[in-house]
């Protein structure tokens, strides 16, 4: 109540003159805009908030003010009130910018008047309808430092969605057409005894929602991401906001920015201009055998860019969650200015936004990939630099574009570098931890060893000696046991790992060749149905011979189908980690000769293996199939537009490993995601059905086995050719 008495003072009472001479002024923009641009164009109330605070940022105000007054339940007294300081707007302003719809004058101008000289965040003019998100009656007030009076403008918004209703119901081809332009908006003036106040207020009314001290509580902590943490700025931008009904906020409130603090890992990169080849040089992080490294490369198509990353691992979350902030991901800012929010914070992971994909990437705990509760950022873009990174109309997403396509796949490959180094990290704890555990089994040993020794000395013979020796030995023996079954049970947790690992890998497998089984069965069945009612109904017995013949081979052969398709699924029922020996050649002919004949029937492709000499692999079987399949599924997808298409593998056995060749003459890979291939849900053939996981599987099959995958020749129109090593004795 403090607050709003505070304000009846300042800002009803200070203006008790009011000037007589009043106004209607409108909207310049037709019946279809209203809710385009309104409601269905900013779909959340956050959204709003941030659209009206960028507004203030752009008018150079240092101070804004947000207040939320009886809004627990909505009443008419429930209003938001927002304030600022900034450079306000005359009788022209208001008339010829804000109440004309797009207006370009941001564009045209794209920095703030001095001495702030900040780069302003709005650009399209429809900020203004950010406010019948949050309600439906609006007063402004607004004025420039020198003048003695406050410009009012009064709009109701219900008047528009009222208008629009009806016009959606009226024939247009009548003429009873009412354009926006008609409906009134109250134009006055307010004398002031300070002609040095400046800055603009926006009083809501007729709220559209609830706001009980949660939702308060969620728009504090999202407005504290509108600037960029570490922005160094000169004139401060500061949020303030209050709720006078709840405890928290009776008092108006600072919004401060997130601390970023007790972070496990943490990585700067930034971009320079290189004189002597005149372009930007950007730094990437490189790891590589557990260390990491920050390097520099030629800038992307998006253009030079900034990058913050801050890992949290278990316990440094605990500390960080005692900030009151929340670990989600990487951010946008756009010249130090947040540029697109991701939409109401929600503790349902599957209702947020995710703009990079970087949940995506994670299935179920068997990859060790880090999600938006691991990692804290910013990508710092500008305005200037990267003009192509465009906010979409509704400021919940970007404009799909090359440059946007290529900025996400830039952020996920730094964020695989730290995933590759906490792997490689683990790994060596693992391999130390182990080495230890073996080490004290070895020392117990020794010990015991020692203490026998002992015993057998003859001035070590007292009863009393002998029984310390004893006890000393059970405890050894105790904790040989002790370690030793650790040692066990690490090694079995790392089998099962493995195992949880291949199951996967199975899975995903399984997903990708079940519309392959299911189009081989319906096709299948089909003929098999056509014949069997051929020879059923229209083959005259004296005809029944020859007919049935040429109609039961082709039964046969769709039956054959079936059953290798049949025993392709079945054979993913089977066990997945054991090892065995098989023939190559033997896999090899299935895959081409059974499995995948039909799709290459249906394809038009002429697939074929050679091998100059049989050998027998200890490996599972069908994971070795299963990554052969994948690469096959690439190449008859890449063949799809291609007349006269092939796939060729070539086996050489050489001393200590297999080689294979395998290679297509598709399209070929382009030498700008030659490097990204291998990538985890990277794909050229999402049209088809690629999810990005074949190459990745291979890969990683690959990578357990200390075997390797590389595109070795590809040229665009010649096809791919790659080239997969399989030790023989690292299995």
């Amino acid at each position: 109540m403090q607050y709003r008495l505070f304000w009846q003072r300042r800002y009803l009472i200070k203006y008790w003159l009011m000037d007589n001479a009043t106004e209607k002024m409108h909207f310049k923009f037709d019946v279809s805009t209203f809710r385009l641009l309104g409601r269905e164009l900013i779909t959340d109330r956050i959204t709003a908030l941030f659209e009206l605070v960028k507004n203030c940022y752009d008018a150079n105000a240092q101070n804004v003010e947000i207040c939320f007054e009886q809004v627990g339940k909505i009443s008419p007294n429930s209003i938001i009130t927002i304030k600022d300081d900034g450079i306000g707007m005359g009788y022209s302003d208001l008339k010829n910018k804000w109440m004309v719809i797009g207006t370009s004058s941001k564009r045209r101008k794209r920095v703030s008047p001095p001495p702030y000289n900040r780069v302003v965040a709005g650009k399209k003019g429809v900020g203004r309808f950010a406010v019948d998100k949050l309600g439906g009656c609006l007063v402004l007030k607004t004025k420039i430092e020198g003048e003695d009076k406050w410009h009012c403008l009064k709009t109701d918004w219900t008047q528009y969605s009222a208008e629009e209703d009806k016009q959606l119901a009226i024939n247009f081809e009548s003429g009873e057409k009412k354009l926006f332009t008609d409906i009134d908006n109250l134009y006055w003036t307010e004398l002031t005894a300070n002609v040095s106040d400046h800055g603009t207020i926006l009083e809501i009314t007729s709220l559209n929602d609830v706001w009980m001290d949660k939702d308060i509580e969620r728009a504090y902590k999202e407005l504290s991401k509108i600037v960029r943490p570490t922005l160094d700025i000169k004139y401060p931008f500061n949020v303030y906001l209050c709720a006078p009904e709840y405890k928290e906020y009776v008092d108006k409130k600072k919004v401060e920015s997130f601390v970023l603090s007790k972070a496990t890992l943490h990585y700067e990169l930034g971009y320079r201009y290189d004189e002597a080849s005149r372009k930007y040089i950007q730094q990437v992080l490189s790891e590589k055998n557990g260390v990491i490294s920050i390097v520099e490369e030629d800038v992307k198509v998006f253009g030079p860019i900034g990058l913050s990353i801050y890992y949290y691992d278990q316990n440094a979350k605990k500390q960080f969650k005692q900030t009151d902030a929340n670990i989600d991901g990487v951010k946008i800012y756009r010249d130090g200015i947040i540029a697109t929010p991701f939409a109401e914070y929600n503790s349902d992971r599957n209702a947020q936004k995710d703009l990079f994909g970087i949940d995506k990437r994670r299935y179920s705990g068997f990859f060790e990939k880090l999600s938006t509760r691991d990692l804290v950022g910013w990508l710092d873009i500008t305005d200037k630099l990267n003009p192509n990174i465009k906010d979409s109309t509704n400021r919940q997403d970007f404009v799909d574009n090359k440059e946007w396509a290529a900025l996400k796949v830039f952020v996920i490959n730094q964020i695989h570098q730290v995933e590759e180094f906490l792997k490689d990290t683990k790994s060596q704890k693992k391999k130390e931890n182990l080495a230890k555990l073996e080490k004290a089994d070895s020392d117990i040993n020794d010990i015991k060893v020692k203490i026998d020794n002992i015993k057998s000395k003859s001035f070590f013979a007292s009863s009393e000696a002998e029984n310390e020796l004893a006890d000393i030995a059970s405890r050894l023996n105790s904790l040989k046991e002790t370690v030793s079954a650790s040692t066990s049970d690490f090694k079995q947790l790392e089998e099962e790992k493995k195992e949880q690992e291949n199951i996967m890998f199975s899975l995903v497998s399984l997903q990708t060749y079940a519309g392959q089984i299911s189009h081989i069965v319906r096709t299948s069945l089909g003929q098999i149905e056509r014949s069997a009612e051929f020879i059923a109904k229209w083959v005259p017995l004296h005809e029944k011979v020859d007919k049935t013949v040429k109609h039961a081979s082709k039964i046969a052969r769709e039956m054959k189908n079936l059953s290798a398709a049949m025993d392709f699924m079945l054979s993913y029922a089977k066990d997945d980690s054991t090892f065995s020996n098989f023939s190559v050649k033997e896999a090899l002919d299935d895959l081409f000769t059974r499995r995948y004949a039909f799709t290459f029937d249906e394809n038009n492709i002429d697939a074929s293996f050679c091998i100059d000499e049989d050998v027998d692999l200890l490996y599972n079987q069908k994971a070795f199939q299963d990554m052969f399949g994948n690469l096959i599924d690439n190449s008859v997808k890449a063949l799809r537009n291609t007349s006269g298409g092939q796939i060729k593998c070539t086996v050489i056995h050489e001393q200590k490993q297999l080689v294979i060749m395998f290679s297509d003459n598709g399209p070929g890979v382009s030498e700008e995601i030659r490097d990204r291939i291998f990538d985890l849900f990277f794909t050229t053939t999402a049209d088809y059905g690629g999810a990005g996981l074949g190459l990745y599987i291979v890969k990683t099959r690959l990578d357990a086995i200390h075997g390797s995958i590389s595109l070795v020749n590809s040229e665009l129109g010649t096809g791919a050719t790659f080239k997969i090593t399989i030790p023989f004795n690292k299995m």
